[in-house]
């Protein structure tokens, strides 16, 4: 599988992990990508896909709807594949990056058997999204 390690503290991940769902809802019914806090820190969708690429925790069974609605009639692949919040990482990053790719008025899936080959990916398709410009916009916080 992937061969690179994206390091996360446990704690971050937790948060990360409540976070996503919220995240995936805003940018499916709206297609919203914008940052937003969390805790101490500010995060993207892309940035919480990366985060959880290689989360092996089970997804919640209670937001199984937006990964289904998220792959399509590929939902089984990413459940037979996956069931993890990595794999989710990795189809949402590659249905985000077909979104910024290819705008078409609203979020929608790439076309072919795009989930595997999601599952598969070595590397966030979010790294190139993860731009300087982004970054130094955002309120910093001060301890």
């Amino acid at each position: 599988m992937n061969m690179r390690v994206i390091p996360v503290p446990e704690g971050l991940a937790a948060d990360c992990r409540a976070f996503f769902p919220k995240l995936l809802r805003s940018y499916l019914e709206s297609g919203n990508l914008n940052w937003r806090a969390l805790g101490d820190h500010w995060v993207s969708l892309q940035l919480v896909c990366r985060l959880l690429w290689n989360d092996d925790c089970p997804f919640l069974p209670t937001v199984d709807h937006l990964i289904r609605h998220t792959c399509g009639y590929q939902h089984a692949i990413w459940l037979r594949k996956s069931g993890t919040y990595g794999g989710a990482a990795r189809v949402v990053a590659a249905h985000v990056d077909n979104y910024l790719r290819n705008p078409n008025g609203y979020p929608r899936p790439p076309v072919g058997l795009w989930v595997s080959n999601a599952l598969s990916a070595e590397l966030p398709s979010t790294d190139k999204l993860l731009l300087e410009h982004e970054l130094s916009g955002l309120p910093i916080r001060s301890e």
